[in-house]
């Protein structure tokens, strides 16, 4: 009994050591992402249009480029050649804030139709991304995404992104509200 143990087990460590290296050489986990869908309103009457920033990749509080808190709705404006940041924002106090964009111009005929990425970031402490990176077409359109599970007493930023076309500016308007 005792050699069938001794058997047993080495096969049982030559296994779970197989298992690490499988995980260890696994290629990592492919991002979560979805698609806005098309939207049929538009801007919020009477929010402020508040500005983009240029993201800079730095962990933003260290980086010091927060401008001022607001509470949404605001709209906004953006033109940005491969990444730019909402300026920082709190959510509403049902945990949700909802991103919507509208591209509208390019600097090159080839941006209509491919499609920007938006993630949501919870600027409290460090950086956290929340929930899905969420596409957004670039064909003229209204497209809105809401993310839940933000958190009501931390400052809240977005980041645009597009990895296409570096060259390329993209021009667009949006807004954030709470539904």
């Amino acid at each position: 009994m005792a050699p069938l143990r001794r058997f047993a087990a080495a096969v049982l460590s030559v296994l779970a050591v197989g298992a690490l290296a499988t995980d260890a050489g696994a290629a990592p986990e492919k991002e979560w992402t979805v698609s806005a869908r098309l939207l049929t309103s538009g801007p919020v009457p009477g929010a402020p249009t508040l500005p983009m920033v240029v993201d800079t990749g730095q962990d933003r509080p260290a980086g010091g480029v927060f401008l001022p808190t607001d509470k949404i709705p605001f709209n906004y404006n953006f033109t940005f050649q491969s990444s730019l940041a909402s300026r920082s924002f709190w959510p509403s106090s049902d945990s949700k804030a909802c991103v919507s964009l509208r591209g509208t111009g390019g600097s090159d005929p080839t941006y209509f139709g491919k499609e920007v990425r938006i993630e949501m970031w919870d600027a409290y402490g460090t950086d956290t991304k929340i929930g899905p990176t969420v596409r957004y077409s670039l064909n003229g359109n209204a497209y809105g995404y809401c993310w839940s599970g933000t958190y009501p007493y931390h400052e809240h930023y977005f980041r645009l992104l597009k990895d296409w076309g570096p060259g390329i500016t993209v021009w667009g308007s949006g807004w954030v509200s709470p539904t």
